[in-house]
């Protein structure tokens, strides 16, 4: 089976802080980002926020806990996973969420904050840190 393209890249602010938990023993932060665009439309300026919904897993979701929040700046990369379920009446439910595979903090509080790079195919730690199983892999309560 051919690998297809899915890759997104987005930058926005940390809508509240990241809630996170343990699956097996995985660490898994789930996040959303506001993704802010203004655009002129017959002469008036006018602004579109989009809404993301985020996972992190591993590592990369214990570095979120430690420096992300609600407001913070952040780069990131991943991709598109959609889970699907059975709802209480029977009806298939789906939800699609952005993967993070790395992402950069960015801005900080002052010009001596550091604000570090964390990509998970570039970490000299442990490789099994950063993996985390499939999403197909997971009850859907566990990730939702």
């Amino acid at each position: 089976m051919a690998n297809d393209l899915n890759n997104v890249i987005l930058i926005g602010r940390m809508t509240k802080d990241p809630e996170f938990k343990t699956v097996g023993q995985t660490s898994l932060a789930n996040f959303s980002i506001a993704n802010n665009r203004s655009y002129m439309d017959n002469g008036t300026r006018k602004d579109l926020v989009n809404y993301f919904e985020c996972s992190v897993w591993g590592k990369l979701a214990e570095i979120l806990k430690q420096y992300g929040g609600k407001g913070k700046q952040l780069m990131i990369e991943g991709r598109l996973e959609q889970s699907t379920w059975d709802g209480p009446d029977g009806k298939k439910l789906s939800k699609v969420r952005i993967r993070v595979e790395n992402f950069q903090l960015l801005g900080g509080k002052s010009n001596s904050d550091s604000t570090p790079s964390h990509d998970s195919s570039h970490s000299s730690s442990s490789p099994t840190s950063h993996f985390a199983p499939e999403i197909d892999e997971i009850p859907a309560d566990d990730i939702f």
